[in-house]
């Protein structure tokens, strides 16, 4: 954008814009240009072809109000008088042919290719209304999720900016870049994934020492407990790169929160080995082996039946978790005795207020404590009721700045990518891609008369395929009748010899002139792109993508269906997929919770072979779940993605401190036990 009284500045400007990103070889075509050679091409093509271009619906619902118009003869005059000014110049032939404009509405259905709505050309570029933006269209060589080509386009549009900016400084121009694109969410979900697992890991770390120096006699012993998470993560990330080539930035997050937990392991080991009396690492090894194995066999197998969910990403963490557990807890077991194999009584006396303050929480007033737990629990059941809130914008993490831009875009050129739907049609060769092409067209133009659509294009508009060619010029025959006819000729006479034309000039105006040899009409090479046709470089399939307007009556799921009968026919709506979504990952989150939960008690049972123990070890979890669920309500915070991951591991996690506790209690019985 620039200043509103300098167009041919901005125009200049875009085009030194164009040459930096032609240069760069990021792009794999740049501008309108290509399109705007086409016009006239193009629409020749119409003006030539129109008794094959509309359907019967088209010409009953679009063509016949306008013969029936009181306004009829001004609008032959409107456009018989172009020929007589410079507006009419290169089009004498298109006017003659077709003093109704029939062919703009035919140019009507290709609005739905501009890239935007309120847009203007000049000189080759596309301006806003008001003059003082330029849009630019640069579609990417590769997928804008590709991390390295999405931090060589927003270097290349910053340097882009300074040169042009220095360039027209003497003139007084200054010009505001501003991109918009997939390449900008994927380079912001990638910073922000980065910087939220740094500082994740720092904000944890720093707690974790914090803690750790309060909680032991020797405040430096404690903080080896860093050591077991850390080589479980290191190790972790080496065997699951033997498995697979690529790890996700939210596994890498997810995972690393998981296995900071791991310091647990350490934990309790450093705590029997730092006693006021000597200790040995092989007999501590024993006593945290009894009292920590079954809390690790649980959560590494809670966390690796994750790879049942059926999502990729909960694979992935589960997988990532279950290793750094497992290689954490083996640390803890053979590298530990072998750095401590022997600790010398503690001499510290400093008071530990942190363990006081536990014990004083934990030692008496059981009834109470009881009473208030089931009291509490019983609040909260009614109001935990998980619920989902999936919204597809709102899952980038992008910036203040990507979405300031992205709203500027939508308010200057009229255009929101969430508010339109898609369509894909595949074929296995070409013929067969305009035949269902051709099938489309006449459904999409029967949504558009039940304002099921507002607006939809496909390429069998303007270019029919053989049967759809044969149909059309049969229902114009037929919609050219005598009384059709009558009416048009007399009012185009009379406005003709108004305008100095001479009488009878036009007495063979939409005539079906059209050849119908019942050969197949392919589309022209040069007009495939442009009309998204591509052919697949894997097995020269064909396909085409359109794009929809929703209209007043318009049903998604309704619409969805309708055309998902037909295998060859794709349909994206991004509010029903993220309805959908919202609804899938309902299920997943039950289907996830009762596949942990079954196999934890499958594993409970056979561990203790005791189904009141196997009881007792899940009550702590049945509270957290439906207290946990219960708060997120009263919040007002729905579960989203991120949250579903993180439900369906807390059973794992979760668990493991009411196992530490019974193991504990099996083991010594009495809190004043020495141990």
């Amino acid at each position: 954008s620039g200043r509103q009284n300098d167009i041919d500045a901005l125009v200049a400007a875009g085009e030194r814009v164009e040459t930096a990103l032609a240069d760069s070889g990021l792009f794999s075509s740049i501008g309108m240009k290509e399109m705007q050679q086409l016009f006239p091409e193009l629409l020749d093509h119409i003006t030539t072809n129109l008794p094959v271009l509309f359907s019967a619906e088209d010409l009953n619902t679009q063509v016949a109000p306008i013969l029936t118009d009181e306004n009829l003869s001004t609008r032959i005059k409107d456009n018989l008088s172009q020929l007589l000014t410079m507006d009419g110049i290169g089009q004498t032939e298109a006017i003659l042919n077709d003093p109704l404009g029939l062919r703009g509405l035919v140019l009507q259905k290709l609005k739905q290719l501009m890239p935007a709505e309120n847009v203007h050309f000049y000189k080759g570029q596309l301006l806003s209304s008001d003059r003082s933006h330029l849009l630019i269209l640069a579609n990417p060589k590769s997928a804008s999720i590709d991390s390295k080509l999405s931090h060589e386009i927003a270097d290349l549009i910053e340097q882009t900016k300074t040169k042009v900016n220095r360039s027209f400084e003497k003139t007084g121009n200054h010009f505001t870049l501003t991109p918009v694109g997939a390449y900008r969410a994927s380079l912001d979900n990638e910073t922000a994934a980065k910087k939220d697992t740094q500082n994740a890991i720092l904000y944890a770390s720093i707690g974790i020492a914090l803690l750790l120096i309060f909680s032991f006699p020797r405040p430096l012993i404690g903080l080896l407990a860093f050591l077991p998470a850390v080589f479980g993560a290191i190790c972790s990330l080496a065997v699951y790169s033997m498995w697979h080539e690529s790890i996700s930035m939210m596994t890498i997050g997810f995972g690393g929160a998981i296995i900071s937990i791991t310091v647990d392991h350490g934990i309790s080991y450093l705590l029997f080995l730092d006693r006021p009396h000597e200790t040995r690492g092989r007999e501590v090894v024993k006593e945290v082996r009894a009292v920590g194995l079954l809390a690790v066999l649980t959560s590494v197998c809670a966390f690796l039946t994750l790879s049942l969910s059926g999502f990729p990403i909960l694979s992935q963490i589960g997988q990532f978790a279950a290793y750094g557990i497992a290689f954490s807890f083996l640390f803890v077991h053979f590298f530990f005795p072998l750095m401590f194999p022997k600790m010398r009584p503690g001499k510290s006396k400093r008071a530990l207020p942190l363990q006081t303050l536990v014990n004083r929480l934990f030692i008496g007033g059981e009834k109470y404590k009881l009473l208030f737990g089931l009291v509490f629990v019983a609040l909260m059941c009614f109001y935990a009721r998980p619920e989902f809130k999936v919204d597809i914008a709102s899952m980038n993490t992008v910036t203040k700045e990507t979405i300031d831009a992205e709203n500027m875009v939508s308010t200057v050129w009229g255009h929101k990518i969430f508010d339109k739907v898609y369509m894909l049609i595949a074929a296995d060769n070409f013929s067969r891609l305009q035949k269902e092409c051709d099938r489309m067209s006449d459904r999409l133009d029967k949504d558009i008369t039940a304002q099921r659509l507002s607006d939809a294009f496909l390429p069998s508009m303007i270019f029919p395929g053989t049967l759809k060619r044969t149909e059309n010029l049969a229902a114009w025959k037929q919609f050219w009748n005598g009384k059709r006819k009558t009416t048009l000729y007399t009012s185009l006479n009379a406005a003709a010899a108004e305008l100095g034309f001479t009488p009878g000039a036009f007495s063979d105006t939409y005539a079906a002139h059209v050849d119908d040899n019942g050969e197949q009409v392919t589309i022209p090479t040069q007009f495939l792109k442009q009309f998204g046709i591509h052919q697949s470089p894997d097995d020269s399939s064909w396909m085409v993508f359109a794009t929809l307007t929703p209209g007043p009556s318009y049903d998604a799921g309704a619409f969805f269906f309708k055309y998902h009968d037909n295998k060859s026919v794709h349909i994206f709506d991004p509010t029903l997929f993220s309805k959908r979504l919202g609804e899938f990952l309902s299920n997943t989150f039950i289907k996830m919770i009762l596949i942990i939960g079954v196999s934890v008690i499958i594993l409970l049972l056979l561990f203790f072979m005791d189904i009141s123990l196997t009881l007792v070890a899940l009550t702590p979890i049945l509270f957290s779940m439906i207290c946990t669920l219960g708060t997120l309500h009263l919040l007002g915070r729905p579960l989203n993605f991120a949250g579903l991951m993180l439900s369906v591991v807390v059973i794992g996690m979760g668990l493991d401190y009411s196992l530490y506790l019974i193991r504990a209690y099996q083991r010594y019985r009495e809190d004043n036990h020495p141990f």
